[in-house]
This record gives structure tokens, sequence and C-alpha cells, in this order.
């Protein structure tokens, strides 16, 4: 049973607690500001963050340390940055030794084109474990001069970018131009724009690209869309130096194939020559960009300009155009 002194101490806690709600707590004042609160709460983090990426910028050469001394002493001394570039981007599976496969049906061959010059191969070879690679091969006729990876934009098949299918222009087809000068062309298929298949039909689709998509479950596992895709194109660097080692090899993409391209060269010294079109600018406006080129810690080390440092001495074209 309660008793009155029971209650009487209830009311007095009561009481007291009271009181002290009133009270602000050590060290602290009423919160006296006007207005929607969560507006001003985001502004309040839109501002911090922007003036992160400013300082961020400022002190992105204390993370360099280059030897300007000779060429291998730089080359050496950009190596930490050129792993660091390969590990935020995903790069960092060990890669199969790519067997060249000719893809082909009993309806369909492999060989889909032929001119005087040179035949185009559909193939598929292997990247990683579980992860292979799809495009066109552009072999040509005689002996071929260099190896070049041709890399379209993403809502570009590799079709387009050789002249079998409608879309392109005939002055952009630089794959087939390419081929057409002597030189070996892969063409890999990169993931497209479009949100065909983003989703299960018997449960759900999304509207979410492909390459976002892909993006999303990726980024939780350290890993990212276009890292899978220079993984890609490094293998294509592999079977060339399998096949053939004297022959110099080149990278040329447009669009977010030079992105691809550019990131490339940058983690492998093997590309001797690099032309990336419709994509080099400041990246401080990175987080106005597709949700799926966003990289974890890009900014603390590197802009376009770092990451073409990384390329250096290697020669670079950059070609500048619209984004597609």
């Amino acid at each position: 049973m309660i008793t009155s002194y029971a209650i009487t101490m209830i009311e007095i806690t009561l009481v007291t607690m009271t009181v002290a709600d009133n009270q602000p707590l050590e060290g602290t004042q009423p919160l006296t500001m006007q207005g929607d609160l969560a507006e001003q709460m985001v502004a309040g983090i839109d501002k911090f963050l922007m003036r992160q990426i400013d300082e961020v910028k400022s002190q992105r050469e204390a993370r360099w340390n280059r030897d300007f001394s000779s060429i291998d002493n730089y080359v050496k001394s950009v190596e930490p940055n050129r792993q660091k570039l390969k590990k935020i981007i995903g790069a960092v599976d060990p890669r199969e030794k790519p067997v060249m496969q000719l893809l082909a049906t009993t309806s369909q061959p492999a060989l889909i084109g032929e001119s005087e010059r040179f035949k185009i191969i559909a193939v598929r070879w292997n990247v990683l474990r579980g992860v292979d690679a799809e495009g066109l091969l552009l072999e040509p006729k005689e002996k071929p001069l260099a190896n070049v990876i041709a890399l379209p934009d993403c809502d570009w098949t590799p079709e387009m970018l050789v002249g079998l299918a409608e879309g392109v222009p005939k002055s952009s087809q630089f794959a087939k131009i390419l081929a057409e000068s002597g030189c070996r062309v892969l063409v890999p298929m990169l993931l497209d724009r479009s949100d065909e298949f983003s989703g299960i039909p018997e449960v759900r689709m999304v509207n979410q690209p492909h390459r976002e998509f892909i993006y999303r479950a990726s980024y939780e596992l350290g890993r990212n869309i276009m890292g899978y895709e220079v993984q890609k194109v490094l293998s294509g660097v592999d079977w060339f130096l399998n096949e053939d080692d004297s022959l110099s090899i080149g990278v040329i993409g447009y669009g977010e194939g030079g992105l691809i391209a550019f990131y490339s060269s940058a983690i492998d010294i093997r590309i001797d020559l690099t032309c990336v079109s419709g994509y080099f600018q400041p990246r401080e406006n990175l987080w106005r960009e597709p949700i799926y080129r966003n990289i974890w810690s890009l900014l603390y080390e590197f802009g376009d300009a770092e990451i073409a440092s990384l390329i250096a001495p290697r020669k670079l074209i950059i070609e500048h155009c619209n984004f597609p």
C-alpha cells in the first residue's frame, strides 16, 4: 500500500523535475532561432561542405612528393599516389590471364563485318573471377602497327563506333579510323545509362541508370563501376602484350569512355599513349555530376590535373569538346 510519505516524495520529485526542465544545462543556452530550423541546418551543412572542398584543394599538393630530378625518379615518386588512386576506384582485385574468345552462335558467326583492310570480330574475354568483358576486335589483314583500346561513350555501342550501327557520325567513328590506319583495335562494351534492366520484373523495377545500379552495390564493397571497367581495359592490355609485346599500346575514349581511358592510363604505365575526349575539367563540382562518378576521398589527393600527372611523362592528348 502506498503511504502518504511516498506520495509526498513523488510530488516533491515531480515539482523538482519541472523546475529543472526550465533551466538550461550547464554550458548550454536556450534555442532561440526562428524560422525553418531544418532548412537552416541543411544550409549550414552545405556551407560547411563547400568550405571543406575549397580547403582540401589547397592542401592537395602536400600529399604529393614529386621528384623531378629524372624521369625514373619522377615515376617512382608518384607511385604511392598511383596506388592510392587504384585503391579508391576499386581496381584492386587480381586479374585472370585473359583468353580472347570468339562470341558466336549457330545463327550468328563471330565475324560480323569486314573491309579491305580489317575484320570485325565479336569477342569476349575474362577479366576477374566472375567478371567478363565483351566487345569488338578490329583485326588488320596485315601486321598491325600498334594496339589500341577504343572506348566509346557508355551510351554508344561498339557497333556504333565501328560504323555497323547508326548513331555516330563517320568523323567520330575513331575505332574504325584507327583500324583503317593499320592498328589492331579492341572496343569494349561499357555499361550504359538507361534503366531498362534496373530491378527485378517480378518484384520491382527502379529508374536508376544501370551505372548507378552497379555503383550502389559495389560502393559498399570498396569497389566502383569505374574500377570494374578500368580492369576490363587493363585485361585488354594484358592480352595485347601476351600476343605481341613489341607493339605500342594506346587507349582512346570519348565521354564516359574518356574517363575510363584517363583512369586506366593513370594506374598502368604500360600504356604508351592516351587520348581523352570530352572529359577533363576541375572536379571540385563532382557533387553535381551523376552519383556513379563519385569516388570516396578523391578530392583530398586528386583533381584531373593530378591524375594527368600520373600519366606523365607518357603522351597524353586531351581534346576539348562537349560531353555527350
